[in-house]
């Protein structure tokens, strides 16, 4: 709708969830019964061991439920001053609940947070194919499931997760069917879970991840398209009040470069082939300043056939890891890493009518 020279799309909406979550863990113990052994070393070459294991409940051992209730309402205007000029506002109301119960010791806590999420955004477009922008948005996500597993119940842990992202960036259609971006932000995270132990967690009062992001999507010619990006980033803890971490310590899981191209030409409008290449910086299996275990950078080549039968049917060939590569995807604590997956192919078919 207009109001006199301002153009506006308003978009008003509301949501509703419920999570019920249970979480009951066991401590494996090698030897004889009522043994207290809870490691066996073995080789690497052959990681089996014929020791009895006798699974029970340690004193430390999570046994929860709980359920987590959000609602939310929200408002949105996207308000066009001119052909230059556009700007983005919006408020976001939550209300999240946690009813939890320790199922060792019977005890029940109930917590209740409202909070308030605006988001703000203005646009320029200094010619027509070119945007440039800048945004702020602040939102929340509650606590509930895998993550209460070993925290300590209190008002605090079970407190929702808070967000702020400040972000400038800009958009070049280089050609109607080619796009380029470009972004730099600051993201604050408030009330972060953070593993250190295979059944501990701590709190992180605040981490601070800053990067750059660069993007190329769409068609090089008619037969060639390529979808691309690199991203920068740095990720670290800035604020805490555990002894475990250190105001300073590089998050895990977060690459300080990666990057990956995807390519796909079609050869005829039968036949089309894709190649790609995705590459990960190093990075740290925990976020414990104590005990630095990283996970080494690696670089991996996908490929793909397709093949166009007629317009209702598709086939297609997808190689990840076409050369075999043995790479650590991901980890999470210091020993317990999971490994990429090796050559896989998939078959593909696509109908339809």
């Amino acid at each position: 709708f207009a109001t006199g020279a301002l153009r506006h799309t308003t978009l008003i909406g509301a949501e509703f969830g419920r999570q019920e979550s249970d979480n009951s863990r066991l401590t494996g113990y090698f030897g004889p019964a009522g043994s207290m052994i809870t490691a066996s070393p073995v080789l690497v070459s052959n990681p089996r061991t014929g020791l009895p294991v006798e699974f029970r409940a340690s004193a430390t051992d999570a046994n929860n439920s709980g359920v987590a209730r959000s609602a939310a309402v929200y408002a949105q205007d996207q308000i066009e001053f001119s052909p230059q000029w556009q700007a983005l506002i919006g408020l976001r109301w939550d209300r999240f609940s946690m009813h939890f119960v320790n199922n060792r010791t019977g005890s029940v806590l109930e917590t209740g947070d409202d909070r308030l999420s605006p988001r703000l955004g203005l646009i320029y477009k200094p010619a027509e194919p070119v945007s440039i922008y800048a945004s702020y948005s602040r939102a929340f996500v509650p606590r509930a499931g895998e993550q209460l597993s070993s925290l300590s119940a209190n008002t605090r842990t079970l407190a929702p997760e808070s967000f702020e992202n400040y972000e400038i960036g800009a958009k070049w259609d280089i050609r109607p069917d080619l796009a380029a971006t470009i972004a730099a932000y600051q993201l604050d995270r408030g009330n972060v879970v953070v593993p250190v132990t295979a059944t501990t967690s701590v709190l992180s009062d605040a981490q601070r991840t800053s990067g750059i992001e660069l993007a190329l999507s769409g068609n090089i010619t008619e037969a060639w398209s390529v979808m691309g990006g690199y991203a920068y980033q740095d990720a670290q803890v800035t604020r805490t009040q555990s002894a475990t971490l250190l105001e300073g310590t590089r998050i895990a899981q977060v690459p300080a470069h990666s990057a990956s191209l995807w390519n796909r030409y079609d050869f005829s409008p039968m036949w089309g082939a894709g190649l790609g290449i995705i590459h990960r910086d190093e990075v740290f299996a925990t976020t414990n300043a104590a005990s630095r275990v990283t996970l080494p950078a690696f670089t991996r080549v996908d490929a793909a056939v397709f093949f166009t039968l007629n317009e209702n049917l598709r086939m297609q060939v997808n190689v990840e890891n076409v050369f075999d590569k043995t790479y650590y995807a991901s980890a999470h604590i210091n020993d317990n890493i999971m490994p990429g997956a090796p050559r896989s192919v998939y078959l593909g078919l696509n109908l339809s009518f």
